[in-house]
């Protein structure tokens, strides 16, 4: 038995368990409030943060590109504007948490899945230009973009 792998195992999942800690108690909340089954709720608050990381980093850009982004390729990262230092700390944090969605499939796939989810538990709005969802209250709003804001500081 190769013991490398099984003692490198129980190291990775508590890593695992540290990248979803930030969602918590939020998820709870989301997955009674709207009885969501298994991670349906971690998965919203991620695709929530990518569209979010866009937004503040490159507002111009619809979210289909985050790949681009977190991968530091294409034509809008290259063409990007100067960032801050706190800009780039923002960026390397989410590259970690969001790292999944390195791959274009899986994250085009992601947001199609959050587009279907009802109104009321999206923050962002993925049809026409994008933006704010109209439907989703002022608190919620408030309590998803200081949640974005905080774990990506």
């Amino acid at each position: 038995m190769n013991t490398s792998l099984t003692s490198a195992y129980p190291t990775a999942r508590p890593g695992l368990t540290n990248l979803l800690r930030w969602q918590e108690p939020l998820v709870t909340r989301l997955r009674y409030r709207h009885a969501l089954p298994g991670m349906v709720a971690n998965r919203l608050l991620n695709v929530e943060l990518g569209i979010y990381l866009m937004a503040e980093l490159l507002p111009l850009i619809p979210p289909q590109f985050l790949p681009d982004l977190l991968n530091g390729q294409g034509t809008v990262y290259r063409l990007r504007p100067i960032w801050t230092p706190q800009q780039h700390r923002t960026l390397n944090q989410a590259r970690t948490l969001l790292a999944p969605y390195r791959d274009r499939t899986v994250w085009l796939k992601a947001l199609d899945k959050y587009a279907t989810l009802a109104p009321e538990m999206r923050t962002f709005s993925v049809s026409g230009r994008g933006g704010w969802n109209s439907e989703i209250s002022s608190y919620t709003l408030r309590e998803r973009l200081n949640l974005f804001q905080e774990v990506l500081a």
